[in-house]
């Protein structure tokens, strides 16, 4: 199986910071089974009308997370420790990998977000704040993180949507790695454009706003 954490620490995150994007969603999303861990639905989203990159889609997964780290409350001096819960959805990661353009080759990007504590339909047309991980310091990042990508990597195996994102960003690290002119020899298909119709389901979450072009 592919090591998607260090795949992303080469290619993506290597120290160049960008302030985050505000996304909106093309559809609503909807995660139909709130008891299940194991899943991704396609997501796409769009930028702002009066952005130069208006036009483009953001493509990606919405993947479930539970917290699976203990979390530290404190009321005045009183100070308490919930400890993990794996098997509880916390809520819905958002993981953008591709920047769709007309007329321009697909970009490999890494933003994220995330929505705590979500019902099954989440809210309709919505919209959030994307981070972008590039130069983000490992402690910064977050914790449910390597949680979902390992999910995301289960999921290929028998997932064709997980399986895009996957194959999307590996032949992005090959390309990357190669050098100029290495996209001609990545997996065949891998960096085709996904129809954003194909995306299955799509709202959003709340976010900050932002100042990036």
């Amino acid at each position: 199986m592919l090591d998607v954490l260090n795949i992303l620490n080469g290619v993506f995150l290597v120290g160049v910071v960008a302030s985050n994007i505000t996304l909106y969603a093309d559809a609503d999303f909807i995660h139909a089974d709130q008891d299940t861990l194991d899943t991704a639905t396609a997501i796409s989203l769009h930028r702002e009308w009066w952005r130069d990159d208006s036009q483009c889609r953001f493509l990606g997964l919405m993947v479930p997370f539970a917290r699976d780290w203990p979390e530290t409350q404190k009321y005045g001096d009183i100070e308490t420790v919930n400890p993990p819960a794996p098997d509880k959805i916390a809520g819905q990661a958002f993981l953008i990998n591709r920047k769709v353009c007309p007329g321009k080759a697909d970009e490999a990007i890494f933003r994220v977000a995330d929505r705590w504590r979500s019902a099954g339909k989440l809210l309709e047309k919505h919209h959030f704040g994307a981070e972008d991980l590039s130069g983000m310091r490992e402690e910064y990042r977050p914790k449910w993180l390597p949680q979902v990508l390992a999910r995301i990597e289960r999921l290929a195996q028998r997932d064709k949507e997980a399986r895009a994102f996957l194959d999307f960003t590996a032949a992005a690290a090959a390309a990357t790695k190669a050098g100029p002119g290495a996209q001609q020899s990545a997996p065949a298909g891998a960096l085709e454009t996904v129809p954003a119709g194909d995306s299955a389901g799509a709202t959003n979450a709340a976010g900050r706003t932002d100042s990036a072009r």
